[in-house]
């Protein structure tokens, strides 16, 4: 799952360009579809995640489709949308811990030592 969301940040970024209109139809369904898993993933949570994700599935529907009609728009929001799915994918990647280095706790016992030993 963590690949499909860099996949579809790069199919957003590439939406920048000039393509023919069945790449924005495809772009639609993936983006759509990959919102739909983040939401159903971060649907506990209630987070920031949920309320963006819910948004770009109702902009990026591929069955009742919303059209701004200007492509301007749609560069800027195919923007947004790529930084977000990184950025999401960035968040799902675990932190690396610091070792800390391992303390051994000895209890220190006085040995009482003579210096001659005198046997009988």
């Amino acid at each position: 799952m963590k690949y499909l969301i860099i996949i579809a940040a790069l199919l957003c970024f590439i939406g920048i360009f000039e393509m023919p209109y069945r790449y924005y139809t495809f772009l639609r369904i993936i983006v759509s579809f990959m919102a739909l898993v983040i939401i159903f993933n971060e649907f506990r949570s209630r987070s920031f995640w949920l309320i963006a994700f819910i948004l770009i599935f109702f902009l990026f529907n591929p069955i009742i489709p919303i059209y701004l009609y200007l492509k301007p728009f749609w560069i800027i929001i195919d923007i947004l949308v790529g930084l977000l799915f990184l950025y999401y994918f960035y968040t799902l990647i675990p932190k690396k811990k610091i070792k800390e280095p391992e303390t051994i706790d000895i209890k220190h016992q006085e040995i009482s030592r003579t210096r001659d030993r005198i046997i009988k």
